[in-house]
């Protein structure tokens, strides 16, 4: 119910919207071509992310912006910060390659994670447990080159006998302690 009435909601403003921007044309008419071109330059287009194929709608002097900073493809924002945290990490990088790298993650995103969320799910429990094991046997392999010391250090002695063991053992037939 609550996103029918948002929906309506929202057709009723943009429906007001239209109707305001038909009445300020009408009643201020362009008066010369110095206005007309500083209009077109405020002219709102639709362009894609890409990487992601994000649509947004931006100004032609910000989309110029955009594609002189990033080798003349326009980026979303969040591409865009993707970019030059990759190449403030690593300085040796160039924009070019950043952008070839952001590209091929952003194409590997969408042909798993966004065709089939619980198989990324999967994929991702796989490799923390995959890391976790192999962190685990680094570890015994660490300890196992250390040396006979080390390994006998870790081995149970024959002394070790269970505390409970003992306590059974001193207790009589009717569970009284012996001493």
């Amino acid at each position: 119910m609550e996103s029918q009435d948002l929906r309506r909601a929202c057709t009723g403003i943009s429906h007001k919207l239209e109707k305001l921007v038909i009445n300020i044309s009408k009643s201020n008419p362009r008066p010369d071509a110095a206005s007309a071109s500083s209009e077109q330059q405020q002219a709102v287009e639709t362009v894609r992310c890409a990487c992601c194929g994000v649509a947004e709608d931006c100004t032609a002097a910000y989309i110029r912006g955009v594609r002189a900073s990033f080798c003349g493809d326009w980026l979303c924002g969040l591409c865009s910060s993707a970019v030059k945290e990759i190449v403030r990490r690593d300085p040796a990088v160039d924009v070019a390659a950043a952008l070839l790298a952001h590209e091929a993650e952003c194409r590997d995103f969408n042909a798993t994670t966004r065709l089939n969320p619980t198989l990324s799910l999967a994929g991702s429990m796989r490799r923390i447990a995959r890391r976790s094991f192999d962190r685990r046997a680094a570890s015994c392999q660490e300890r196992g080159r250390g040396g006979e010391a080390e390994a006998a250090a870790l081995a149970r002695s024959a002394s070790c006998d269970p505390w409970f063991l003992q306590t059974q053992l001193m207790k009589g037939p009717a569970g009284d302690q012996c001493r």
